[in-house]
């Protein structure tokens, strides 16, 4: 984290800033330290702009948000930054990223902390993986509250996981931890991704609708105009389609021998699938729980508890929000 710390106005909750750098979507939020969101700007991630396009597009955005905050007399403590892919916070850096090139080793948090200091001064600035940011969002404000051990995992255009314990991350090694979408499920073989995530299951779809150009998958895709993929399942599940059941059950299951992995090292109380994969809904929800009851030794069964994430798009930007605001909090004195 780079920075120091602005008191919040008197009379305000603390406010932060979260930005979302995914592998399609950039955003960014002003959020309370409680995950409620006041404020938003978004714009999409062009790939072949690279790494400097984005941030482009980034300084766009906080300047507009920040001009509404200052606006409403709105003055955020920190800023977080969800970044996709692995990152070493330490030192605010980013490792790579698997989507969009030019990002090696890039000083993401510092750069941050660059653009707001004219409006805000020197606030603290801290760059997490988004997957990260994420289940802390999901642990403390979403469909995991109120638990003490949660795993999040997202299935969207990769596969990424979070572990929070006590409202607080689990943080490991740099560069990043949990990478449960490059989990091995078989020695020497492919790696989860290529089995559940977003894209593997577009393809999916892609060839279903290729074999049966008449059938429900072709037919849901030719109703929206777009290309066959993922979001199309749930509408065809709606109709009882045999093969959206059978792409469902293929990329659940895979999904679900790696979560066992992680249940049988961690035992969360609960589990929370976020992700575009998690839009599929009850469908989803219930076939990976179906699937991961059995892979679990005895005494580890029944399953924890699996649900469906509950934030939706803001879960990046909250998650990272509260991460820099939980980071900057000054310490508490003994009694």
């Amino acid at each position: 984290m780079t920075g120091g710390t602005a008191p919040p106005a008197v009379g305000q909750p603390r406010l932060g800033i979260g930005i979302e750098i995914g592998g399609t979507k950039l955003q960014a939020a002003l959020v309370t330290h409680e995950g409620t969101v006041l404020d938003r700007r978004t714009d999409r991630v062009d790939p072949a702009a690279g790494a400097t396009g984005i941030r482009t597009a980034l300084a766009t955005l906080l300047d507009a948000l920040l001009d509404a905050a200052g606006a409403s007399g709105r003055r955020p403590a920190a800023v977080g930054i969800g970044f996709g892919g692995p990152v070493d916070r330490s030192r605010g850096v980013v490792a790579t990223s698997f989507h969009v090139g030019g990002w090696g080793q890039f000083p993401l948090a510092e750069w941050v902390a660059d653009r707001v200091r004219g409006p805000l001064g020197a606030v603290p600035c801290l760059l997490e993986n988004d997957s990260n940011a994420a289940a802390l969002a999901e642990a403390t404000a979403g469909a995991g509250r109120g638990s003490r051990v949660v795993f999040y995992t997202n299935a969207g255009s990769g596969i990424g996981a979070g572990l929070v314990i006590d409202g607080r991350l689990y943080c490991g090694r740099p560069p990043g931890e949990m990478e449960l979408g490059h989990l091995r499920l078989t020695p020497g073989g492919g790696i989860l991704e290529e089995m559940a995530s977003g894209w593997a299951v577009d393809r999916q779809v892609q060839e279903e609708v290729s074999r049966a150009p008449a059938g429900v998958l072709a037919r849901e895709a030719a109703k929206t105009g777009s290309s066959p993929s993922a979001r199309h399942l749930a509408a065809a599940l709606a109709e009882g389609d045999g093969p959206a059941r059978a792409i469902l059950a293929r990329a659940a299951g895979a999904y679900a021998h790696a979560i066992s992995h992680a249940v049988h090292l961690l035992n969360p109380d609960v589990i929370v699938l976020g992700g575009g994969l998690a839009a599929i809904g009850e469908p989803w929800r219930m076939t990976v729980a179906d699937r991961l009851e059995p892979l679990l030794m005895a005494p580890l069964r029944p399953a924890p508890a699996v649900r469906l994430a509950s934030l939706g798009a803001d879960v990046v930007p909250v998650g990272a929000a509260i991460a820099a605001l939980t980071d900057c909090e000054p310490a508490r004195s003994g009694s």
